[in-house]
């Protein structure tokens, strides 16, 4: 006889156990066949994978014969001779540089500049000098004035409107200043000009600006020395 007495247990029938029930129970908080499932799907994997590995290598060991190898190392060696080429004579699509429109600064200003930016000049409001070519900062607002002219007259929609803006708008307005650098032209017929009438103007010395035009072109790699 238990010690517990049988009086307490008469009419109480047993409950049975659900085995499944307990399977799906988490296990310290981890869905335990979830993550068999998860693990077994890695290994199918591994192990698939290794097959295919195995039998991909044995399909290009087979294929790659003497002739395939030699395929392989022909195009390998023409690739590189075409890279090695590109990197010394540039791209064969490159555009050539377009040439110029004007062959010196002197050609910019006698046949452009001073036509198109007619403005009278009386030494008192506005300066020009009609030698210009002997003011050191003149000739180099002036250069500077053709080659953005060469580069932007390029770009058909807005490089006109850009280059005035810019840079003859900022070149011109410093050079025609009575403190600028013509700031002693004040006097002279070479010195001043009409309303309407084109800018002052003298000849430089014959060869003072040669055409660069007539210049050879420059071999590749020559701009580096």
């Amino acid at each position: 006889m238990s010690d517990w007495g049988d009086d307490e247990l008469e009419g109480v029938e047993a409950q049975p156990i659900d085995v499944d029930d307990e399977a799906d129970a988490p296990t310290f908080g981890i869905d335990v066949r979830s993550l068999a499932g998860q693990l077994v799907d890695v290994a199918v994997q591994s192990a698939v994978g290794g097959e295919v590995s195995k039998a991909a290598q044995a399909a290009v060991k087979e294929l790659m014969t003497p002739e395939t190898r030699e395929a392989i190392r022909r195009r390998a060696a023409e690739a590189a001779a075409a890279a090695i080429a590109q990197q010394v004579e540039g791209p064969e699509d490159a555009e050539p540089t377009p040439e110029l429109y004007y062959g010196s600064v002197d050609e910019f200003v006698r046949e452009y500049l001073r036509n198109v930016y007619r403005r009278r000049i009386d030494g008192r409001h506005r300066c020009w000098a009609g030698r210009w070519w002997e003011h050191d900062e003149a000739v180099i607002r002036l250069e500077a004035l053709w080659r953005s002219w060469e580069h932007l007259r390029q770009d058909a929609a807005t490089g006109m409107s850009v280059w005035w803006r810019d840079h003859a708008d900022h070149h011109m307005a410093v050079l025609m200043d009575p403190d600028g650098p013509f700031a002693t032209a004040t006097e002279g017929e070479e010195n001043t000009s009409k309303k309407g009438a084109p800018l002052p103007y003298v000849a430089p010395p014959e060869g003072m600006f040669p055409d660069v035009r007539d210049e050879p072109a420059a071999a590749p790699g020559d701009a580096a020395h």
